[in-house]
């Protein structure tokens, strides 16, 4: 199995909380100054109080949390209405005491969800996922892994960077320790509590959505055919036939959607024709193309 190439982490007291042991200070993974130092721990709280005790935590820590049931918010809003204020914290826990915990990622970070029932693990190893930099990691319910990361820049992200491991940001929200997997049973517990680190350079590629095509102008080079051949055809234009030609010129040019007003001026003065019959001109070619549309 490919989970089993990668060491199991060492789940740290507490952890049922997702907290680390009430002996240890550690930095704020949410990116606020204030420590984390956690009152309690499961040998100290009753089970009853580890859901809402975390959730409050979590709050205090700048996380956005919400009520979910199982893996549903139980909010009217969904995740929108994820929050960091006490009190609403407080009144949904003392409403559903026993729903699980849903996070919003602080904006700037991102949460690979490796989920193995969906070939995660694989897809994980493909990505060249065997060696993780210290980053906050946490257990999920089905065997899976949440490997907290801040983000190097902006930029559009990703949904998913593979199959079986979705890319969640402060646009969404992920489900955290001590919650409870709706199918399982099991608890999420956290791993590794400390600040995310910058998300890996190996991995951006595949967290980060493609740049855009810069869309080229249309724009004609000389020598380039179609609009070479027309300013070639004015600058060959006998007496007698220059304004013709140029107007005719003009409202090829004006068909095909190409810009060659200058090109066509300067073509036109080559042969003798003065400026204000070349704007007339052209002016006349661009009132026909308009007329014929």
């Amino acid at each position: 199995m490919v989970a089993a190439m990668i060491n199991a982490p060492t789940v740290q007291a507490g952890a049922l909380l997702g907290v680390v042991d009430n002996q240890h200070q550690c930095s704020n993974p949410a990116g606020h100054n204030t420590p984390l130092k956690w009152d309690g721990s499961p040998e100290t709280l009753p089970t009853n109080q580890w859901l809402p005790t975390a959730a409050r935590r979590y709050a205090q820590l700048g996380f956005k949390v919400g009520p979910l049931n199982g893996k549903v918010p139980l909010t009217p809003n969904g995740f929108k209405d994820f929050t960091t204020d006490l009190a609403q914290v407080q009144a949904w826990w003392e409403k559903w005491p026993g729903a699980n915990i849903g996070a919003t990622p602080p904006k700037g970070m991102v949460v690979l969800d490796i989920d193995p029932r969906n070939g995660g693990w694989d897809t994980w190893v493909e990505l060249g996922g065997l060696e993780v930099p210290d980053t906050l990691m946490m257990l999920t319910g089905s065997h899976g892994l949440h490997y907290w990361f801040t983000l190097p820049y902006s930029g559009d992200v990703r949904g998913t960077a593979g199959e079986g491991v979705d890319v969640k940001t402060h646009t969404g929200y992920v489900v955290v320790p001590p919650s409870v997997h709706p199918t399982t049973g099991m608890h999420y517990l956290i791993a590794h509590w400390c600040t995310p680190v910058v998300l890996p350079t190996w991995l951006r590629a595949h967290v980060y959505k493609p740049l855009p095509k810069p869309v080229q102008a249309r724009r004609v080079q000389l020598g380039e055919s179609p609009g070479a051949g027309l300013v070639a055809t004015v600058e060959q234009a006998g007496e007698g036939q220059r304004n013709n030609v140029l107007h005719w010129a003009a409202c090829r040019a004006l068909e095909d959607g190409l810009d060659l007003t200058a090109e066509l001026t300067t073509a036109a003065q080559s042969i003798g024709l003065s400026d204000m019959e070349i704007q007339r001109t052209l002016a006349s070619a661009a009132n026909t193309v308009g007329r014929a549309a």
